[in-house]
């Protein structure tokens, strides 16, 4: 038989605006949108089909239940089927298996409902005017026990779509292990739209029937069904049949088992899929022994360290005089040939790396040491340590930005008294050229025998050329010492104000993103969890 191509429902359809249907529908979405990362990815997927399949039934309305008879081998499906109809619309006979494709039977067949067969890929339709409540289309399916394959597979595919589903049984297969282990096993969460026929009680006396069905219930109970209902018929004689008619009847007149049939898809799913969706644990973070682990991971000491050379090498280059300066231009412009020429081409001192983070993943520890998992093993470890990973790969950038902002900093910012210094210099330098220079002249016209007049006499031993020569470099030398101790001290101030600011901007990065990239996955998930957990339930 040529099947129609399975396609999406049409748009248009009668769509069920129930509170309970729009609960369902913002759980799934919920559940949807934040199980990707979260959940293992076949559960994921799982997800997204499930929305698709709530989202094509709905859209087909409310106004059709498709009721599907299953059953094994011989307990009188088509029968049964035939009985509530009231003629023979499908085949009975001895062979088995008798039903190899699945038979739609109603009383009439508007385009709703054609859309829904279409959905459900059913070729063979039958119509029988009157014999069916209105909104009932009743399917027979192949044997889920058969010997074919492509029978089971139908048998299968359609006992996952339909709206309800009769399991008919017979006092000899009702206990079968393929029946509770199969079939049944995966119903779970569908007792509302699931009922147990128990037929051929003919073929049984009235203590038997009753024994036979207390077992049943003994077994569905077993098998977390025991809010299934469970019907004795006899598709021979009849009996049973009109109860179950009526069943029926109250079932399309109800327009809720399409909706209870998704609710109990989506409880089975979450279900399922909760455990695999562990809780993450919330903690109180401490922000600074994270910072500290921000400064470490992105080498934010040896940037400090830099920033600190970086200004004592500014300040020794602006406390120096002008006449020093102009000494040092000759080896300045020695030192520029030699580098163009390919000598001397090392890094400058104090500085730092450009590369990512170190250690990036100190920030993950330090984080993971703040949550407490005392505990807490196998999938919330996975799920937290994803969580953590994701939370420092997020902040480690900013992080790193704002450390190479501290290592990239400016020409450190001038000190008044680095001119002072300067000035001062130059006049213990002056001084000390002066006396110099005198005593040269002195010296040099005593060699050339001319006449020169004695220096003056600073003191009995010390003449003024002398005391000139000696104090302009004493008073240097006291300067030049000042002046390093002036220049570390500033140095260390600077470098502390640099750490200062930089704290400040990593505690702000450490609370906008590291902590609160983790935060908000501690939230997300609890949200899907709550969503999992209300689908479960099916309370909004």
């Amino acid at each position: 038989m040529n099947l129609p191509q399975r396609r999406r429902p049409l748009a248009g359809g009668v769509r069920t605006g129930t509170t309970s249907s729009s609960a369902l529908l913002d759980d799934l979405a919920t559940a949807t949108e934040l199980a990707p990362g979260r959940c293992p990815d076949q559960d994921a997927q799982r997800l997204l089909a499930l929305q698709e399949h709530v989202l094509e039934r709905l859209d087909l309305g409310d106004g059709i239940t498709v009721v599907a008879v299953a059953g094994g081998t011989g307990v009188g499906k088509s029968s049964l089927v035939n009985r509530l109809v009231g003629t023979e619309v499908v085949v009975e006979g001895v062979r088995r298996p008798t039903t190899d494709h699945a038979v739609a039977v109603a009383a009439e067949l508007d385009a709703t409902a054609h859309r829904l067969l279409d959905w459900l890929v059913i070729d063979d339709r039958r119509v029988v005017p009157g014999a069916l409540p209105d909104g009932l289309v009743l399917l027979d399916l192949p044997d889920h026990d058969s010997v074919a394959e492509a029978h089971r597979a139908i048998s299968e595919r359609l006992a996952a779509r339909v709206d309800v589903l009769l399991v008919v049984v017979d006092p000899v297969k009702y206990a079968r292990a393929d029946l509770h282990e199969g079939p049944l096993a995966r119903l779970r969460a569908h007792a509302e739209v699931l009922t147990i026929v128990l037929n051929r009680e003919d073929e049984l006396d009235a203590d038997d029937v009753a024994r036979v069905r207390e077992d049943l219930r003994r077994r569905l109970a077993a098998d977390g069904l025991e809010r299934a209902q469970v019907v004795t018929t006899s598709a021979a004689t009849g009996h049973g049949v009109r109860a179950l008619a009526e069943h029926l009847t109250v079932l399309a007149g109800d327009r809720r088992a399409a909706v209870r049939r998704l609710e109990a898809d989506a409880a089975q799913t979450a279900e399922e899929l909760l455990p695999h969706t562990p809780a993450l644990p919330a903690a109180s973070f401490e922000v600074a022994p994270l910072v500290d682990a921000a400064l470490e991971a992105g080498d934010g000491y040896r940037a400090l360290a830099a920033a600190e050379v970086e200004h004592r090498s500014a300040g020794r280059r602006a406390t120096r005089s002008p006449l020093a300066r102009g000494l040092r231009v000759p080896v300045r412009v020695t030192g520029r040939v030699g580098r163009e020429l390919g000598f001397g081409t090392g890094a400058p001192a104090g500085a730092i790396s450009q590369q990512p983070p170190r250690h990036q993943e100190l920030l993950a520890r330090r984080l993971a040491d703040q949550v407490q998992l005392s505990s807490t093993v196998g999938a919330t470890h996975t799920a937290m340590d994803r969580a953590i990973s994701e939370a420092a790969a997020s902040a480690a950038p900013a992080m790193t930005a704002e450390v190479r902002g501290v290592a990239g900093t400016a020409t450190p910012q001038r000190r008044r008294w680095w001119s002072a210094m300067a000035m001062a210099r130059l006049v213990a330098e002056s001084v000390a050229l002066a006396g110099l220079v005198w005593l040269v002249l002195l010296a040099t016209a005593d060699w050339l025998g001319l006449p020169a007049p004695s220096p003056p006499p600073l003191t009995d031993q010390v003449s003024w050329p002398a005391g000139l020569l000696l104090g302009g470099l004493a008073l240097r030398l006291l300067l030049g010492l000042l002046n390093r101790r002036l220049l570390n001290s500033s140095a260390r101030r600077a470098r502390a104000r640099a750490e200062r600011r930089l704290r400040a901007r990593l505690t702000t990065v450490v609370q906008e993103q590291l902590v609160a990239s983790y935060t908000a996955e501690v939230d997300a998930t609890d949200r899907l969890r709550a969503a999992l957990e209300r689908l479960v339930s099916g309370r909004p």
